[in-house]
């Protein structure tokens, strides 16, 4: 996780005297590199996620540095130090620059002229560097001990020098999201003691120390609504609580297995301890196995729906879901009671069985989650 603006603010705020005068909303974004720039034109070159100094000595206008601040937010960068007091002044910064600031969620701060561009530009490249050294190595580690558990000694060395203990409650979360909006990322740091972000395979792995687990299903709940923004709202697959690093790859595992069902569900977040019998599945991941169960109790009733264009499938499921009420599936299903107890009775004599005792409704209904799980 790189560093987030209001990290960088807070702890050198006093260093350096800074002051923010618009754009706030915009702090949890992350750096990538500090640069020194006084030419409008040199923007073309920012690649983005850039936190920008500049004194503001080639300003020729009264409209220079609201047009300068365009041209930063249209390149993505993160924000805008003045170095004020020589070619800029903090009370000559118009409204119209505050409000673009506001608008755009883009941190414009001050800085006094006394302070020396090297130093500061020195603290903070050190500091990226820093970082991303740790990223790079927190990243590793973290992928090995996801991706070969049985030799962890190596990645748990690793994390425990890095701050994390060997012995905490971890969660883990999967979403297939090319990148988490900075807010979220924001929000995801206030629920956890540690929150970690990186990319594995084709997903983004968010590992959580310390979570409260509450708070992180509302976070996650609230994150995006799909109906109106549906691209925004990818999915999240959540595994169960594991008690240390060392049991972390089975929470990895499960939180795969839940964003298969949030997928398949078109669902904001499904957590694994919710799936109730569907967790059986993740148990057995061949699905020809799954398949070859379903079919021993209910190949024999499909294939005679087939075969005479009834009904009785969905019938018997109906009469298991209603807990073998007549009234209710004739109710459900918009049909009388004498042709439900008919089909009833057609579906005991094929499937020869009476639907009375609880291991036979639990082996039908199994086969209908099977169904259910291996349709979607």
């Amino acid at each position: 996780m790189s560093i987030i603006l209001a990290d960088l603010f807070h702890a050198t705020k006093k260093t350096y005297q800074l002051q923010l005068l618009a754009g706030a909303t915009g702090l949890n974004n992350p750096i990538d590199w500090v640069q020194f720039t006084e030419d409008s034109a040199t923007t073309d070159f920012l690649k983005g996620g850039e936190l920008i100094i500049t004194t503001g000595m080639s300003r020729d206008s009264e409209a220079w540095l609201y047009d300068f601040i365009t041209r930063l937010i249209a390149r993505k960068s993160v924000g805008l130090i003045l170095n004020t007091g020589r070619y800029l002044f903090a009370e000559a910064i118009s409204a119209e620059v505050i409000a673009l600031c506001n608008a755009h969620h883009f941190p414009l701060l001050t800085m006094p002229w006394k302070i020396p561009l090297a130093t500061i530009m020195q603290d903070y490249g050190n500091r990226l560097f820093t970082q991303s050294y740790q990223e790079d190595r927190t990243t590793m580690a973290f992928s090995r001990l996801l991706q070969h558990p049985d030799e962890p000694e190596g990645a748990i060395d690793t994390l425990n020098s890095l701050g994390y203990e060997s012995a905490a409650p971890y969660l883990v979360l999967v979403t297939p999201a090319p990148a988490i909006p900075a807010q979220l990322s924001a929000q995801l740091r206030q629920v956890a003691r540690r929150c970690y972000l990186f990319r594995l395979h084709e997903a983004v792995v968010i590992i959580l120390q310390h979570p409260d687990c509450a708070a992180l299903s509302q976070t996650l709940c609230g994150a995006a609504d799909p109906a109106t923004s549906p691209a925004a709202a990818p999915g999240f697959g959540s595994g169960a609580l594991s008690d240390s690093l060392a049991t972390l790859q089975r929470s990895y595992e499960q939180a795969l297995f839940a964003l298969k069902m949030a997928q398949k569900q078109e669902l904001q977040l499904c957590q694994f301890n919710d799936l109730g019998l569907f967790k059986v599945f993740f148990a057995v991941p061949d699905a020809a196995i799954l398949a070859a169960l379903a079919d021993d109790s209910l190949s024999q009733l499909e294939a005679h729906d087939a075969r005479n264009q009834s009904n009785l499938t969905d019938t018997l499921r109906l009469y298991l879901e209603h807990d073998g009420s007549i009234q209710a599936v004739a109710a459900a299903s918009f049909s009388h009671r004498n042709t439900i107890n008919y089909r009833i009775k057609k579906i005991r004599q094929l499937l020869n069985s009476d639907l009375i005792t609880m291991e036979e409704k639990f082996k039908l209904t199994l086969a209908f989650k099977i169904r259910d799980y291996l349709a979607q």
